[in-house]
């Protein structure tokens, strides 16, 4: 990774993990709720989305940078 693009990363990060806090947030109340089995389930799709994507650089693997 070049040194200039460090800030643009950490920013990205950053969000990533404030998306994560705001869904687990959201699944914590949406566990309350009687049948939200459907909507844990998309929030935790979401999740692991972004946390494949994001920390584990999964499009990196299917499409690899030259």
């Amino acid at each position: 990774m070049r040194p200039d693009r460090l800030p643009e990363k950490l920013s990205v990060g950053g969000r990533v993990f404030g998306a994560l806090g705001v869904l687990t947030a959201v699944e914590w109340f949406a566990a309350r709720w009687p049948g939200a089995l459907l909507w844990l389930t998309l929030i935790a799709l979401g999740k692991t989305a972004l946390i494949a994507e994001y920390f584990m650089h999964y499009s990196q693997l299917v499409r690899p940078e030259e």
